[in-house]
């Protein structure tokens, strides 16, 4: 058997290459292909929550609730439907406590919202590959802020203005003493409102951060921001009132009131003290989310 040469003429001729190996133009480079930024971490973040069936549920909830509440208020208190109100809606109040009377349920929905939020990537386990993926940590927490501001803002400040417009409408035809846009506290009532339902759900999102357990955080935040107020405005002597108005809830009812209570503090303090506790919460989630393991 005889070996096979290679022709005499091709023994020194270089390997040719292909156009496609050299041309530059077909490098890619990791720093701009998988580069991490914060619009990017933001729409990871939207896509999390608006993929979610239970997001617009709540979403919606808080709407209806928001509007449906109120019109339902302001039909009692004109005698249309029957009610505990006398000619000044739920409990007697002013006009603008009664068409926004749905609010008072919308903050607990939107505080809900806010811990899952907060708390539901832990108790799936997802927030391991977030924080893989972001290794700053801090991105994923202000993006989850904005992706959460943008899907409850629309939905809240549409919501009080609806209900405002609905409900004096509904107490104007039935006679009842109304209010108008252009009178004097009724814009600071109407957006503080709005204000409040979201800050509320901001502290929810912190409370989800911080405890990493959905049931956890909604505990503590019906009990610590919602519920004890009440119970020690009630139980505790007149001397704690110094201390007790600047509990986050007290503390929006200085800005959601027209003419806050004595005990009360300022609206503009009120308002002051009450993005205090959203901005103290967010730190002290910051801190969590950088400092623990997931």
């Amino acid at each position: 058997m005889s070996a096979v040469l290679p022709h005499p003429d091709l023994a020194h001729v270089p390997p040719t290459t292909t156009p496609e190996m050299t041309d530059p133009t077909m490098t890619t480079s990791p720093d701009t292909t998988y580069r991490i930024t914060t619009p990017r971490v933001v729409r990871a973040e939207w896509i999390k929550l608006r993929t979610l069936r239970s997001t617009w549920t709540m979403l919606l909830s808080v709407l209806l609730t928001i509007v449906g509440i109120g019109a339902i208020a302001a039909a009692t208190a004109t005698g249309a439907v029957e009610g505990p109100a006398d000619g000044g809606g739920p409990g007697g109040g002013d006009a603008l406590s009664t068409v926004l009377a749905g609010s008072m349920l919308a903050v607990v929905l939107v505080g809900v919202l806010g811990v899952l939020v907060g708390a539901r990537e832990y108790s799936s386990g997802l927030i391991r590959s977030s924080l893989a993926a972001v290794p700053a940590r801090l991105p994923v927490l202000w993006a989850k802020v904005v992706a959460f501001l943008g899907a409850v803002v629309p939905v809240v400040l549409s919501g009080v203005l609806v209900a405002f417009v609905v409900g004096m409408a509904i107490l104007d035809g039935g006679g009842v003493t109304t209010v108008s846009w252009s009178d004097e506290g009724t814009a600071r009532v109407v957006l503080g409102t709005a204000a409040y339902v979201i800050g509320i759900g901001l502290i929810g999102l912190a409370l989800g951060l911080l405890l990493r357990s959905t049931a956890g955080a909604i505990s503590a935040l019906l009990a610590g921001v919602l519920v004890l107020p009440t119970l020690a405005g009630a139980l505790l002597p007149d001397a704690w009132d110094g201390l007790l108005k600047y509990f986050p809830s007290n503390a929006a009812s200085a800005f959601t009131s027209v003419l806050p209570a004595d005990s009360l503090l300022s609206s503009e303090t009120g308002a002051l003290v009450f993005a205090a506790w959203i901005v103290v919460g967010l730190i002290a989630a910051a801190v969590a989310l950088t400092r623990r393991d997931a």
